[in-house]
């Protein structure tokens, strides 16, 4: 397995096949942290997720991690625990003591306590948003869970 750096621009478009497969909004690019791991097996990429670095502190947020749907499972196991793995190295070598993440996906729970050393810190949580400039309040599928989708539709 090969791991990269991510390009915003070069694997977007792989990005958004991804989410779509797995019926997840589309993240717009301009959204997206400038920091990321792909993880690609033979030269097609296989899994990706990106770190949020706070400016002038030592806390980091992993985000968007994401796998094709279409990739033999093994792979994708293989590729999840490099790819994270990849992630929390990225953050040591920037200096980040403190790596926060959040998801309702059961299976990233099990795998970030049984794989990446990580603790359940919360768990019933709710999150918020404001669109400071009004130009994301249109589209928030891709940050929204089901239930909130359908009261912003009503």
């Amino acid at each position: 397995m090969r791991i990269r750096p991510w390009d915003r621009d070069r694997d977007y478009d792989t990005l958004v096949k991804w989410w779509i497969d797995w019926e997840f909004g589309v993240v717009p690019k301009e959204c997206l942290p400038p920091a990321g791991i792909i993880i690609e097996k033979e030269g097609i990429p296989v899994c990706a997720g990106g770190l949020y670095i706070g400016e002038g502190t030592q806390f980091g947020f992993m985000e968007w991690i994401v796998t094709d749907k279409k990739a033999d499972q093994r792979v994708v196991h293989r590729a999840l625990k490099e790819c994270i793995d990849s992630i929390m190295q990225l953050a040591k070598d920037r200096g980040i003591k403190l790596v926060y993440t959040a998801t309702k996906e059961q299976a990233l729970h099990k795998r970030y306590q049984k794989y990446h050393q990580m603790m359940l810190t919360e768990s019933d949580v709710k999150t918020f948003l404001r669109d400071l400039d009004g130009r994301y309040a249109k589209d928030l599928t891709w940050i929204s869970d089901d239930e909130q989708i359908k009261k912003h539709n009503k």
